[in-house]
């Protein structure tokens, strides 16, 4: 028996498929600070939107995230990753670049307030998995940092430390508009 390999590192899939049209869009992106130069780049295509049993997509993405890590002028460390997504925003509501900030974006959410929350209430290291006592507790500390943040401090964790001293004025956060001139 014979078999015969359609595909292989000689033979170009053109040539035996003839040209494959694609609807691929692009675009990439560079950041520089922290020591680190990241490129990001973003393939989007809607030809799977046929393929695929999944309701509401819009679009899927390859984003593919390579690192340069920089001390005194010399790159020290490289990596990349590649990330595969699905989009309910179709090519009309978004193009490339709008994935890519809206992909970026997601990233402000755990470095903004689950950062906090893990750094202030040391969530993370908490085991609470009774029922639902880990949403219960995110619940509490979402609503003692909304607490703080409208009393007027910008640093939950001072916030945190100076009312662990002074529990009257803790309490008096629930019924007074702003605590703090």
């Amino acid at each position: 028996m014979k078999i015969f390999n359609a595909y292989s590192p000689r033979t170009s899939p053109s040539r035996v498929f003839g040209k494959i049209t694609t609807d691929f869009l692009s675009t990439s992106k560079v950041n520089w600070g922290h020591g680190r130069l990241e490129k990001r780049t973003i393939q989007t295509s809607a030809m799977l939107n046929d393929y695929l049993d999944w309701p509401g997509i819009g679009q899927v993405y390859r984003l593919e995230r390579k690192f340069d890590w920089v001390r005194q002028g010399k790159v020290y460390k490289t990596s990349s990753e590649i990330e595969y997504g699905i989009t309910s925003l179709g090519r009309d509501q978004a193009s490339p670049a709008r994935v890519l900030r809206i992909r970026r974006q997601h990233w402000r959410i755990e470095t903004g307030l689950h950062y906090r929350r893990d750094v202030t209430f040391h969530e993370d290291a908490t085991r609470m998995t009774i029922a639902a006592a880990g949403r219960i507790l995110a619940t509490v500390h979402n609503l003692v940092l909304g607490l703080i943040k409208r009393a007027g401090y910008i640093n939950a964790a001072q916030a945190r430390r100076y009312f662990e001293g002074h529990i009257p004025e803790a309490f008096a956060l629930l019924i007074t508009v702003n605590l703090r001139s």
